[in-house]
């Protein structure tokens, strides 16, 4: 099972070698553009309506506040879950352990398992999924793509970043759900 593991790691880390327009791609979405998508999610949960009336607000109904709510919650715990996993674990990334692996980035040290990216951007996806399924798809693409190029660029394992969905997602739901039986 390890062996596959690591297949998989360097078949995908692999892919650094095809062309630089590439790599440059693949380190806008591994590194550069998550803070504009946790951007998109908050200016959406904020702006959005279920149904649209002449005398209600659009800009922080009360749906949007308490999907806002649950959503942050959720995501927080599950990265602070992450972060004291990573912290537990304290499992050096690929490029540590694979003196032969150059990275497209340098990031962190001992912290590559679980990927905090693939929790937070599973935790988000899953959040908005539930309650906007048409705009959830978009932020699990999107997940899933910042989550494969890290691993690309060599700084997860592609355990990492399963393990990172699993909490993300998993957590967001027992939020979700948690939140609709409160109700």
């Amino acid at each position: 099972m390890i062996q596959l593991h690591n297949d998989v790691f360097f078949w995908l880390h692999g892919m650094t070698q095809y062309s630089e327009s590439l790599n440059h791609w693949i380190y806008i979405i591994a590194q550069e553009i998550d803070v504009y998508i946790v951007a998109i999610a908050v200016i959406f949960m904020m702006v959005h309506s279920h149904t649209y009336r002449e005398n209600k607000p659009r800009l922080l109904s009360r749906t949007s506040l308490a999907e806002g709510i649950y959503l942050s919650i959720g995501v927080l715990v599950a990265w602070g879950i992450a972060y004291l996993m990573k912290i537990g674990f304290a499992i050096a990334r690929p490029f540590l352990q694979f003196p032969e692996i150059t990275p497209l980035f340098i990031y962190g040290g001992y912290t590559s398992f679980p990927s905090g990216h693939a929790t937070l951007f599973a935790g988000l996806a899953v959040a908005i999924f539930l309650v906007h399924r048409k705009i959830g798809i978009f932020f699990i693409i999107i997940t899933f793509l910042i989550s494969i190029t890290r691993v690309i660029a060599g700084v997860h394992f592609p355990i990492d970043i399963i393990v990172g969905w699993l909490l993300g997602g998993g957590v967001s739901y027992a939020t979700y759900w948690y939140f609709n039986k409160k109700r």
